[in-house]
Order: C-alpha cells, then sequence, then structure tokens
C-alpha cells in the first residue's frame, strides 16, 4: 500500500531536533532537497504498487529516492548509507523525516527494494531534473552578480561610443567555460620494454642502410639484414600474453644479434 505523501510543502525550519537549534538552510543537503521535485517523481513511484488500498504502508518516494541519492553522491554501500542517515540530521531531513530519530528509519536490505521500485528510468529523470535546477540558478546568480548599469544621464560623445563599444565586444569575446584534464595523455605514447626497444631500434637501422644504398643501387650489392625473419622474431614474442623470462631473453638476444648485424654491414 502505497500513500502519497509529496503533496504538502516541507520547510527545514519544521525539522525537530531533539537538542535544540535549526537546520542550516544552506546546508547542501537542505539545498538540494529544495531542488527535487518529489511530488513529480511520486507520481511515477506511486504506479509501481498494484492496490494502494491495500497491504503494508510503503516507504516515501522522498525515502527510497532520498537514499539512492545519498548513496550514490557519497559512494557509500547499502549498511553505510543507513548508519550516515541514522546518524546525521541533514539527512534525514533530506529524505523527508520530520525530526531527528536515533533509531535506523529502515534496514539496509531495503535499499535493493527502492532499485527496483525507482528503475533507472525514474532515477535519470531525476537527475535531469537537478541538473536543469542548477542551470537555473547559475543563470540567475549570474544576472544578480552584473546588475545593468543605470543610464548616463549625459550623452556621449562619439569617442566614448567607440570605446564603450568596444569594451562590450572585449566582455564578450570569451564565453564558456573550459575544461582540463591532467589525467590524459597521448595515445601514441606505450609503455616502452626492452624489446620494443630494440625492435625499434633495428627497424630505424634498416631505414639507414636503405636510404645510403639508394645512391648505390646497381654498382653495390645491398648488405644482407634478414629484416623479415628479425620482424617475425620479434612478432613470436610481442604478441603472447604471457611471456616467459627465458624466452624472452632469447628474443631479446636475437634482436641484438640482428642490430649487431645491421650495425658491421
Amino acid at each position: 500500500m502505497y500513500r502519497e505523501t509529496e503533496k504538502q510543502l516541507t520547510f527545514s525550519d519544521d525539522f525537530f531536533l531533539p537538542f535544540g537549534g535549526k537546520l542550516n538552510k544552506n546546508n547542501r543537503w537542505v539545498i538540494l532537497a529544495d531542488m527535487i521535485p518529489w511530488w513529480k517523481a511520486e507520481e511515477k513511484y506511486s504506479q509501481a504498487f498494484k492496490d494502494s488500498n491495500k497491504g503494508e504502508q510503503a516507504f516515501s518516494i522522498r525515502v527510497a529516492l532520498g537514499s539512492l541519492i545519498i548513496k550514490e553522491r557519497l559512494g557509500l554501500s547499502d549498511r553505510e548509507t543507513v548508519h550516515q542517515i541514522t546518524e546525521n540530521p541533514y539527512l534525514q531531513y533530506f529524505i523527508g523525516l520530520p525530526s531527528f530519530q536515533e533509531e535506523a528509519p529502515f534496514h539496509h536490505s531495503m535499499m535493493t527494494h527502492f532499485r527496483k521500485r525507482l528503475g533507472s528510468d525514474i532515477i535519470n529523470e531525476v537527475n535531469e531534473w537537478i541538473v536543469m535546477e542548477e542551470q537555473k540558478n547559475e543563470k540567475d546568480d549570474d544576472g544578480d552578480d552584473h546588475p545593468t548599469p543605470p543610464a548616463s544621464p549625459c550623452p556621449k560623445s562619439e569617442e566614448n561610443v567607440n570605446q564603450s563599444d568596444t569594451d562590450a565586444y572585449d566582455t564578450s569575446a570569451n564565453k564558456g567555460k573550459l575544461l582540463l584534464d591532467a589525467t590524459c595523455a597521448p595515445a601514441d605514447i606505450a609503455y616502452p620494454t626492452d624489446l620494443d626497444l630494440l625492435n625499434e631500434a633495428r627497424e630505424k637501422l634498416e631505414h639507414i642502410i636503405d636510404v645510403l644504398h639508394e645512391p648505390l643501387k646497381g654498382d653495390k650489392r645491398k648488405p644482407r639484414t634478414y629484416r623479415q625473419r628479425a620482424r617475425k622474431d620479434y612478432l613470436a614474442v610481442s604478441k603472447q600474453r604471457k611471456v616467459s623470462g627465458k624466452k624472452l631473453r632469447k628474443a631479446i638476444g636475437k634482436q641484438l644479434d640482428y642490430i649487431k648485424r645491421d650495425l658491421n654491414s
């Protein structure tokens, strides 16, 4: 059985604290609770219950959805989420409790039922609502921070008009946000290994031999490099996921022999 509870507005001042005082309205959980349109989510959540007049009364949408939001935002397990809610009055207000209570509001196993009842569609839609509300608040804050200056009672000269137009252009030229990620690295940088470095050195030596022999083509015989055999020996080891130390040392020795031959030719 489910009964709708989000038709009436709730305020942080109404949350009862047995040890006195009031909740801080600027707390992030109080602000987030005001952002979320709980009644919209409740309309979809109530459809998961076949008959609202039979059976044990289910937890409200604010308890179910609020607990999942707390879990994801704080990166907690189901059990730890319940512990945090039990210890924190702001989290209890966020899930819609009328007052602070020392006992857990529900067993941690209920988190699994909350996920099944809500589903990914409702959670994704709520995330979109939160993002839209945050963007709206950011626009309002930007408008408050940059009020429109009052009109000057004196007419502007041509020089002042040109200067103001230039200032306006400079102000509006740069817009948006630049995101930088220091963890990114070019994709062509590979982790170096002895075998890879030797293979690269051998290929460069073979290229040098080709360039130096080009003017002498037809007059002098080109030195043998055994590049196809060397390439085959390299790929036979480098393509394996796990290579024993003995096989790796043998492959490195072969590449060193090929390099030595190229240097002596």
